[in-house]
């Protein structure tokens, strides 16, 4: 071994010589042979100072996998979750309040569960009010613009307004005989609020009398969606279980002024933001209608016209869908190319039983993102200014996801100053407090950094601190060519570019046989589960095949007498079958493909 050893320092040490000529003769010499003798000197002591170093071994590096993930892929990614609320019940209504054109009005969030509606802040990280003045199971707890006013149905049958500031109750409305399952101020007004109920009517209440300004009626089942125009005060549209949507005009009378006819029952509708289309959800279906045109064409009278006003029928989901919205703008304004576009990014959002909320674009109707929760969805809302994303699941919980950055940055906003920007000082002639600069003591961090970005002269001689190398546990074995104990070391690392960078140089050294020999039981299985796990890896199976081959030469003859390594090798086995049928079924399916290009 010592005669081994002391052969492969001769053998480095004639290479590094050999390397030091060759680089030497390559470069001109200098006219000053001073100048020559001190290149020489300083290059022969760089090259021996560097022969007794080891170094550190580096992870092995694969090419790039081809990523899927689109811009808009990436710009819903940032949403994070910043809350996880249990609620006492099912989630059964989100709800932001402001608006989406005025930014004046404060933006909170209101979550509808069990005989309760809480009020948070934006992000959901602060509860600051509760409401739980009800007899019965409250539905539909929604803000008016302002935030000074909630409306919210129940069970009871009864829409109850509370305010805001004091938690008192000012109107309660009782003319429905079933529960209210939906409830909506009026876009236009502040005075206006809508109801409907599972008595098949939907109601339109004057907030300033207390009375009930117009009743519609046309519904033969449970109505549960409801939706004021965002153009028009009198215009109301509705969702029923009997299947049919209706648009109400407060102007015209108590029958529906159009019905379309979906295809389950309504679960949910959103009007876009021209008032141009409506959008309804319901079993595994969203559709969209055109509205303008349904009203210069329809005839309520014809029935095999109801579909007409079609606009897109959408099947992106499993299971029922149970809430859509269209936001005006909460796509990503800066496009692929990362320019920026001042243009609104409207989006279409649905949630289903499926556990999925899905983002789709109003144009083409593509599916542009999707998003997994823990439980199945029962509604969802986006924040006008689109920052902060909310969730209500049937497993009792309300998930609210904010972005880390704010999606538009307020160019009037002053920076806020960090901590240690001054100190505060009340000034005699002004009466108020004015930041003046921290004297810099021990007390702050710059007092012992002010010297670190200092430069150095021409003269002042460099001393550089040498970092200490921190070695890993297998590189502190190759270092003493303990070549087992570093595979070992690598296999408890449990990263497979490590494993493979091992094996690698272990190969190169030609010591595979001796890593491999010489193992029990607890120190073979994690070979072989490491070979199992990742010989389908295309980055990996070459060596992994050499591998399992040194394996079988060395322990072929022991096959049956450990159960444990039995084990294993039939999963190799069959691991191995597997993809041989793979590749099979592959190249049975490219003949297929070929054929049917070449008969074109």
């Amino acid at each position: 071994m010592c005669i081994g050893l002391h052969i492969r320092g001769r053998l480095a040490l004639v290479v590094s010589v050999v390397e030091f000529f060759v680089f030497f003769c390559g470069r001109k010499m200098s006219r000053d042979p001073r100048e020559n003798a001190d290149m020489i000197i300083t290059r022969v002591q760089t090259s021996h100072r560097g022969m007794g170093d080891y170094e550190k071994l580096a992870p092995k590096q694969y090419p790039p996998k081809t990523s899927r993930e689109t811009h808009e892929g990436k710009y819903w990614k940032n949403y994070k979750t910043t809350s996880l609320q249990n609620q006492p019940g099912i989630v059964t209504d989100v709800f932001y309040s402001g608006s989406e054109d005025d930014t004046t009005f404060p933006c909170y969030l209101t979550a509808t569960s069990s005989a309760r509606v809480t009020m948070y802040n934006q992000n959901g990280t602060k509860v600051l009010k509760t409401f739980a003045r009800f007899k019965d199971v409250a539905f539909s707890g929604v803000l008016r613009k302002d935030a000074k006013v909630l409306a919210v149905g129940g069970q009871s049958g009864i829409v109850q307004l509370f305010d805001v500031k004091t938690r008192n109750i000012l109107r309660k409305f009782a003319l429905h005989t079933g529960a209210v399952r939906a409830v909506r101020w009026s876009e236009m007004s502040n005075l206006s609020v809508g109801s409907s109920s599972d008595d098949t009517t939907v109601r339109i209440w004057d907030v300033s009398t207390g009375n009930c300004s117009q009743r519609f009626d046309g519904h033969k089942d449970y109505v549960r969606a409801l939706e004021s125009s965002p153009e028009q005060n009198d215009v109301w549209a509705s969702g029923s279980y009997d299947h049919s949507v209706r648009l109400w005009d407060a102007r015209v009378g108590r029958d529906a002024v159009m019905t379309m006819q979906h295809t389950g029952p309504v679960e949910d509708i959103c009007w876009y933001p021209n008032a141009r289309a409506l959008v309804s959800c319901g079993g595994p279906e969203v559709i969209v209608w055109d509205v303008v045109k349904g009203a210069s064409s329809f005839n309520v009278k014809d029935s095999n016209n109801s579909n007409t006003n079609r606009l897109m029928r959408l099947t992106n989901h499993q299971k029922t869908v149970m809430t859509v919205s269209v936001h005006k703008d909460c796509g990503p304004r800066t496009l692929s190319n990362n320019s920026r576009t001042n243009e609104y990014q409207p989006r279409l959002i649905t949630g289903s039983l499926d556990g999925h909320v899905k983002v789709h674009e109003i144009d083409t109707f593509t599916v542009k993102h999707a998003a997994k929760f823990p439980g199945p969805v029962l509604c969802c809302s986006v924040s006008p200014d689109a920052n902060a994303f909310t969730v209500g699941m049937a497993n009792k919980t309300l998930c609210i996801r904010k972005r880390t950055k704010t999606r538009i940055a307020d160019a009037n906003a002053k920076p806020t100053p960090g901590p240690g920007a001054g100190k505060w000082k009340i000034t005699l002639k002004s009466g108020f407090r004015i930041k003046r600069p921290r004297r810099m003591d021990a007390g702050t961090i710059g007092y012992f950094t002010r010297t670190g970005n200092v430069q150095p002269r021409l003269n002042d001689e460099i001393v550089r601190r040498r970092k200490r190398v921190r070695l890993q546990a297998h590189d502190r074995a190759l270092r003493k060519f303990r070549f087992g104990d570093a595979l070992d070391a690598a296999l408890s690392n449990r990263r497979p570019e490590v494993v493979m960078a091992v094996i690698e140089d272990i190969e190169k050294r030609g010591g595979i046989t001796k890593a491999l020999a010489n193992r029990d039981e607890h120190r073979l299985v994690p070979v072989l589960d490491f070979i199992v796990k990742y010989i389908a890896n295309p980055r990996h199976t070459r060596d992994l095949i050499r591998l399992s081959q040194e394996i079988l030469d060395l322990y072929g003859s022991d096959v049956g007498t450990n159960k444990r390594v039995d084990r294993c090798l039939n999963q190799l086995r069959e691991r191995v079958m597997l993809e041989l049928r793979l590749e099979d079924t592959l190249d049975k399916l490219s003949g297929m493909c070929g054929i049917i290009q070449n008969s074109y």
